[in-house]
């Protein structure tokens, strides 16, 4: 079966992006086929002027960090788990990364501050510090890229709040690609793309897509 059908989109360097549509419209496919875990059956995706299978995958997933809908943190101190992915960052490159991703205040509050062990998966934290340690961890690779799959849809509204703060913190200066399940963690988003059942039905800025009275104008409603 074909996934996806006639995609052609662009992503800008330092932008914001995010993709919407309902349960298997094909929004786990693109980040699939971005990532390059998989190749396309037909067409190409090119980065700036290269295309994807022209570069190595591990020099390509390295400018990516992935934020996902489930945080994995595992049973160890704030500062291991934030530098997970790059051990030989510095103690000032980790408060770097967690005072941009919204965490270096709940951090210092913490009895053992970035010394905290932080318990099995995390359960000492909640579920939006969790997220935010995660973001924390994505940053500290500094990376060109970050997706954020569905990162704030399992959080209570304060919770929400203060992710969706971290992500508009860290996406100065990146390409930023947002699945979105919420549709108002993206309102502010350089491009919405709208998919269903494996096309794109529409894009545009939030209030251009308001303006067509479609698919997302729709969605809106029904959700507010």
């Amino acid at each position: 079966d074909t996934l996806l059908s006639g995609i052609n989109f662009g992503l800008r360097k330092g932008k914001v992006a995010a993709i919407v549509g309902p349960s298997g419209s094909g929004k786990t496919t693109i980040i699939n086929l971005i990532l390059g875990l998989f190749e396309p059956s037909d067409g190409q995706i090119f980065v700036d002027s290269n295309p994807l299978n022209n570069i190595s995958r591990d020099s390509w997933l390295k400018r990516i960090g992935f934020v996902s809908q489930d945080p994995f943190i595992f049973n160890s101190t704030i500062e291991e788990n934030i530098r997970f992915n790059r051990p030989s960052g510095s103690s000032d490159d980790v408060v770097k990364a967690a005072t941009i991703a919204n965490a270096h205040d709940f951090i210092c509050d913490l009895p053992n501050g970035y010394d905290t062990v932080v318990g099995d998966r995390g359960m000492k934290l909640s579920g939006g510090q969790q997220q935010r340690l995660c973001i924390a961890r994505a940053v500290l690779e500094s990376p060109d890229i970050l997706i954020f799959d569905e990162a704030t849809s399992s959080l209570d509204s304060v919770s929400e709040r203060q992710v969706q703060d971290a992500i508009d913190r860290v996406s100065i200066g990146r390409t930023v690609i947002i699945i979105a399940h919420r549709l108002s963690t993206i309102r502010n988003a350089d491009n919405i793309i709208v998919l269903d059942d494996g096309i794109i039905v529409e894009q545009g800025t939030h209030q251009e897509l308001m303006d067509n009275q479609g698919h997302y104008s729709r969605q809106v409603a029904a959700t507010t």
